[in-house]
């Protein structure tokens, strides 16, 4: 019998496994680099009048769009999108050793891996190209659910933002926008244990806490409290919008959405904190800017929403992420709707 002695010591081990946040942050770096690059393709091609798709509106369909225009929003596209890939490059772990390549952007068909480079590259579509940026904006806010925070926070911003050029894209060709998907479910944290309250020297009405129990907030509390009360500012200056509009019918419907929104929040926070919040004020004051020009107004209360959703993402864990993210989300549609400027970090000051 013949003993074989290994002389070369113990094989090399391979790389870590990758965190999901690390996952995460590859995959949409992947995505936006493969999306800018088909953005750009299909500017070049309508630039020189290529047909830009089937369900693009022909000439004698209602469209204000030129070639010159739609060539010019895939360039804007490209540019945005190479941006965001650039803001989620991992000085260690982007390179093609860890991160395979996805199948080309705006096609239907693989591309094969980092190590076939060789494969042929189909001709994007303007319908297969909106089809992935709207998907690559879907993963993006899924993951912000549960990533680690910093991560989640750009992957919000970046989600949302792609969200809103497929939004355009799709507008401007009259492809037909799918619905946000639902975001993951996430699970709720234990319950805050708040001090039950006795009668104090004996007058009805008139509590304390118990001395031997200790309410346990969790810390995002304050910031929830903070969203909230913005919510219900947001409803009623919408509801004055409308009082003074002679078309109230969309404003009224906004102000709802902000109601709704703030009710929510004020139910998830009532299980995050004690003692429960008080309620709102059924008046705010607006000063005289709002009386002034109430659209520009209500146009201000809405950026500072995302703003502090896109804050409170990078914040909070949790059913309070899960629910900043879906604001945020619902808040950059709403956008979408009034303006027509196109952000690669909504949200996000810095």
């Amino acid at each position: 019998m013949a003993l074989g002695l290994n002389l070369d010591g113990p094989p090399a081990e391979g790389p870590p496994p990758l965190s999901f946040t690390e996952e995460a942050q590859l995959g949409a770096e992947s995505r936006a680099a493969n999306l800018a690059a088909a953005a750009t393709a299909l500017s070049v091609t309508v630039s020189s009048g290529g047909a830009p798709s089937a369900g693009a509106p022909s000439a004698g369909a209602e469209s204000d769009s030129t070639e010159s225009e739609l060539s010019g929003a895939y360039a804007e596209t490209a540019d945005i999108l190479q941006e965001q890939a650039e803001a989620l490059w991992h000085p260690i772990l982007s390179n093609p050793i860890v991160a395979s390549a996805p199948p080309t952007a705006g096609s239907s068909e693989p591309t094969g891996t980092a190590e076939s480079p060789a494969a042929p590259e189909p001709t994007p579509t303007p319908a297969g190209f909106v089809t992935d940026l709207f998907s690559s904006a879907q993963q993006n806010l899924d993951a912000a659910v549960t990533a680690e925070p910093g991560i989640a926070r750009l992957l919000a911003s970046i989600g949302t933002s792609q969200r809103r050029q497929a939004l355009a894209l799709a507008d401007l060709q009259g492809l037909k926008a799918p619905a946000p998907g639902p975001l993951p479910t996430v699970t709720a944290g234990p319950s805050p244990t708040c001090a039950a309250a006795t009668p104090r020297d004996g007058a009805s009405g008139d509590s304390t806490p118990r001395a031997d129990t200790r309410p346990v907030d969790y810390p995002e509390a304050d910031l929830l409290g903070e969203a909230v009360a913005a919510e219900h500012r947001s409803a009623y200056a919408y509801e004055v919008a409308a009082a003074r509009g002679s078309d109230p019918s969309t404003l009224v419907e906004f102000a709802g959405q902000h109601a709704s929104a703030a009710a929510a929040g004020e139910i998830l926070l009532q299980t995050i904190t004690c003692p429960q919040p008080d309620p709102q004020a059924p008046a705010f004051a607006l000063d005289a800017a709002f009386f002034d020009d109430p659209e520009a107004t209500l146009a201000a209360l809405n950026s500072e929403l995302i703003t502090m959703y896109a804050d409170l993402v990078g914040l909070t864990e949790g059913p309070a992420r899960l629910w900043a993210v879906q604001r945020f989300s619902d808040l950059a549609d709403h956008q979408h709707l009034a303006t027509d400027a196109a952000e690669a970090f909504p949200g996000i000051r810095d």
